[in-house]
């Protein structure tokens, strides 16, 4: 049997991350190829572990975004045309089109779903997937147990043949990449951090207001005695959206670094004392996974993610929305003798079989070859 993995980007984050992670893993069972629509860093990773012959990429950009969704069905039947793949596995509502596309030439589909209920309305607002998506899918894959009540609110429907599935990782590589390179960051004075000397508090992403970077940028400056790290774009051109950027400029936290784009994370959050999830709305936070794998705490909000339920004794978890006074309450009462200690770290130890793709895979697996 053969799939066909179509991912709406390729962006080393996120859903399309976990979607470059499926189709890798896939290929024990399966004849797998990759149909991406936006190119990406994530790219170069699949085509070194699938071959460049099994990934395409359309480069469609922004343009999607403008096209109306029976146009888009057309081009999406256009591609899938010259795809050889018995099933199509959609990676995304994002891309939904290829779900019409798919049936409409007779492939099974399924259709794996990271949206929670808001981005789910906003893609049907702007007309990016359309209510007749769902009863059109063969089976459903879950980023989180929640999500299929979210379905049957926004589309009213759901599928015969759903698998809860959860973040997957691929833990082995992490722990590879966390020994490697430098963890350079720096404040905005320029100066570099000084790792050990006091706790890191650290988040990992694209520096805006969806992210909470002014929740982590306050939270630095209402706990001055802990350093935080900012780990991916933080300043202009690349983040036209954070909002605090002149005050980054203007305020100069000596406890605020940032690293800027940077390809391996995983070195940064080894040595984090702490992850923050200080973002306002993460529907599918995979570093959470990777943090938790390399042995981080975490601290997070119940309101920010759907797979916030799953932390239990890992984690620090505050009840509703991210906000700064909870957050900076939290960290001010951190001590750091405890949670540096061996004890507090392998809270996290017990999670490797529910995020290591090595060892979900073969339940998705099963789960497409029964359809």
């Amino acid at each position: 049997m053969s799939i066909t993995t179509v991912l709406h980007e390729a962006s080393l984050t996120g859903a399309p991350k976990i979607g470059g992670i499926i189709a890798v893993a896939l290929k024990k069972d399966f004849d797998t190829r990759v149909l991406c629509l936006d190119g990406g860093p994530l790219l170069p990773w699949i085509e070194e572990r699938l071959g460049a012959q099994s990934v395409k990429c359309l480069d469609l950009g922004n343009s999607r975004n403008h096209t109306p969704f029976a146009q888009r069905v057309r081009q999406a039947t256009a591609a899938l045309e010259e795809e050889p793949g018995d099933i199509v596995y959609v990676n995304s509502l994002s891309a939904s089109e290829y779900v019409v596309a798919a049936k409409r030439l007779g492939k099974r589909v399924v259709l794996h779903v990271h949206e929670k209920a808001a981005e789910m309305a906003h893609l049907l607002g702007h007309q990016l997937t359309k209510l007749e998506v769902l009863p059109l899918c063969d089976g459903v894959v879950l980023a989180a147990e929640e999500i299929a009540r979210d379905l049957v609110e926004v589309f009213h429907h759901l599928p015969e043949h759903v698998l809860d599935f959860g973040i997957a990782v691929d833990a082995e590589e992490i722990a590879l990449a966390a020994r490697q390179g430098e963890a350079e960051a720096r404040n905005a004075a320029g100066e570099p951090i000084r790792w050990g000397e006091r706790l890191a508090i650290g988040m990992c992403g694209h520096a805006s207001r969806r992210k909470g970077c002014d929740i982590f940028y306050e939270a630095a400056a209402a706990a001055p005695q802990h350093d935080f790290v900012w780990v991916g774009n933080w300043g202009p051109p690349d983040t036209p959206e954070n909002v605090v950027y002149e005050r980054f400029l203007e305020e100069r936290l000596p406890n605020l670094y940032v690293s800027g784009l940077a390809a391996n994370p995983y070195q940064y959050i080894s040595r984090f004392d702490l992850f923050f999830l200080s973002s306002r709305e993460d529907p599918n936070p995979v570093v959470l996974a990777e943090a938790l794998l390399l042995g981080v705490p975490i601290l997070a909000f119940s309101k920010t993610t759907a797979v916030a339920d799953f932390l239990g004794r890992s984690a620090i978890l505050c009840h509703g929305a991210a906000n700064t006074e909870d957050a900076a309450r939290v960290l001010n009462a951190l001590d750091p003798e405890e949670i540096r200690s061996d004890e507090f770290r392998r809270l996290s130890d017990g999670f490797r079989a529910r995020f290591d793709i090595a060892q979900k895979i073969g339940g998705l697996s099963g789960f497409l070859g029964s359809l």
